[in-house]
């Protein structure tokens, strides 16, 4: 375990031995991507979970030391309820990408109306939005309905993802446009935000655990870092892909092509499907 990168030599032989040596140089190929998995979730873990609970401990101690009456204990679990609710979200969100590594996740795959879902999205964010009066547009590049292979729970969670975080990143009075297409084999649903946008070293590096372009905002907006990560995931897992383009005080758009017919086996995320 502590040294899961050495291999046995393997020869240009075909006999027997040299097959033995190729499948042993296999399985220890598996068991390094194992351990290397397991060592990430616990990294992931324990270093997301610090903070939180290092406000927990502080806030808790401060409580018991100086207040007097009924309503600073209250704020006091209020705000503990806060912090109790992020870890909950990060941990949740934790084992759905480590099962999804190891194909524990089922995807209930069926035929449904993606510009259904769409337009239902549309209309969710009118309301999302309304507190920051960001004005909300759809766009249907399409002359029919678009239907596809997925699944709809998955789908709607990725979808989601993507206009709260457009809305999060959008000041008031701005805009958030929606936008379906179909390219020949593949569905197209754009997510537009006039936000503030990024620079241009971060757009590599948004899909990866825990990455955060403001860590001080993302952390007092409540996110844990994993939201863009299981957005990546669900594409890849529908066979799909996810890409960005943004531009600092202008906005970010946020591209998912997804194949009509769903996922070829063997070319996803290994992940359980059920059709």
């Amino acid at each position: 375990a502590d040294n899961l990168t050495r291999r046995l030599p393997a020869g240009n032989n075909q006999d027997e031995l040299s097959q033995m040596v190729a499948c042993l140089n296999q399985m220890l190929d598996r068991l390094e991507k194992s351990f290397r998995r397991i060592r990430q979730f616990s990294g992931d873990a324990s270093h997301e979970l610090r903070t939180p609970l290092t406000i927990l401990r502080g806030e808790t101690e401060v409580t018991l030391r100086w207040a007097k009456t009924t309503d600073e204990f209250r704020d006091m679990l209020r705000s503990n309820m806060e912090e109790i609710d992020r870890m909950e979200r990060i941990i949740e969100s934790l084992l759905t990408l480590a099962k999804s590594e190891v194909g524990e996740l089922t995807l209930e795959m069926k035929q449904l109306s993606l510009s259904d879902m769409v337009q239902e999205l549309y209309l969710q964010s009118r309301i999302l939005c309304e507190a920051k009066q960001i004005k909300v547009e759809m766009d249907l590049k399409v002359e029919q309905e678009v239907r596809i292979r997925g699944d709809e729970l998955r789908l709607r969670q990725m979808f989601l993802n993507l206009i709260s975080n457009a809305i999060k990143y959008t000041p008031d009075g701005g805009e958030l446009k929606i936008v379906l297409a179909q390219e020949d084999d593949l569905a197209v649903v754009d997510i537009v935000d006039s936000g503030i946008g990024m620079h241009a070293e971060h757009l590599a590096h948004i899909f990866d655990r825990f990455y955060r372009v403001d860590k001080a905002r993302n952390r007092m907006d409540g996110g844990t870092g994993l939201g863009l990560a299981i957005v990546k995931w669900i594409a890849e897992a529908h066979g799909g892909s996810i890409s960005v383009t943004s531009e600092v005080g202008k906005g970010s758009s946020f591209s998912v092509r997804l194949p009509i017919q769903g996922p070829e086996e063997g070319k996803h995320p290994k992940t359980t499907i059920l059709d």
